[in-house]
This record gives structure tokens, sequence and C-alpha cells, in this order.
């Protein structure tokens, strides 16, 4: 089964960047593989970083469609995986291929793309579906990690 993790795509960490290229493009993109997970049935899982508080600073940003039906983690560390409920929500949804997406490529979301890999999943990113802090960044993440375009995850679930 597969899954799709969105990463801190939160008013403080992203908004700032509200109508910039990279925010629309990226935004986009989630919402668009945001969909093509829930028409296959598939588990939509949001994670938000309440390591600097849980007030609407750090809520989702609006343009982020999250619906009723998707599962939210709430985490305190970079790694996704470290000190929450995601593995076990994981494994009881037997998931065991994941396509990650989010905010930031240097940060959280390399730690949680290790994270999975440490616990044995199978691990995608979305292409074009993640934001970083820097362009080095942005190239490093997708120069060495493997990719998956929505073209090609449109024709996979």
């Amino acid at each position: 089964m597969e899954a799709f993790l969105i990463i801190d795509m939160q008013e403080g960490y992203i908004g700032h960047r509200r109508g910039s290229e990279a925010f629309d493009y990226t935004l986009a993109h989630i919402n668009g593989a945001k969909d093509l997970f829930r028409k296959a049935g598939k588990p939509v899982i949001v994670i938000r970083d309440i390591s600097e508080g849980d007030t609407p600073e750090y809520k989702n940003v609006a343009e982020l469609k999250v619906q009723e039906q998707d599962d939210e983690i709430l985490k305190v560390d970079n790694n996704s995986f470290w000190n929450t409920t995601l593995h076990e929500l994981l494994q009881k949804k037997k998931v065991d291929f994941i396509v990650m997406a989010g905010n930031a490529a240097e940060y959280c979301v390399t730690a949680t793309y290790f994270g999975a890999l440490e616990r044995g999943y199978k691990v995608v990113l979305l292409q074009n579906g993640v934001l970083a802090a820097t362009t080095a960044g942005l190239e490093t993440i997708n120069t060495l990690r493997p990719l998956i375009s929505y073209s090609s995850l449109e024709h996979f679930l």
C-alpha cells in the first residue's frame, strides 16, 4: 500500500514565501498528488512540527487543502518518525511505499526520508513537491534522492 506524507507545510515556516513562484508551484504539485492519493483510496498523512508551539502560526498554510479524512501527525523533532506514532499508523494501514513532499529539503524532509528507510519503507520524493531553505539544498535533494513525477504518480496509482 502507498501513502503520501506531507511535511511541515506550515504558516510559520513557509507563509512568508506566499506568492513566490516556488510556493505556488510546490503547493500545486502537492495538492495535485494529494488528490490522486485520495481518489485511489490511499492514505494522506499531514505532519506538523509543533516544536515552537501549536499556535495559529504553526497551522498548515491555507493553500494546503487538508481534508477531514487525512491523518495528522504532530512532531517536535526533524525526523517525523522520532517520538511519534507515524510508524504505527503506517503499519496499521499496511503501508510499505511512501511518497514524500513538503518543507524543508535540508532538514525535516531529509531526516524523515532516512527515518523511513531505517524502518524498511520504500521511499520517493514528489518531484517539484519539496521546498528548501536554499537553492543548493533543493538541487542536492533532487540529485541524490529518488523522485517520482506527478504524471508517473498518476499512472502508478
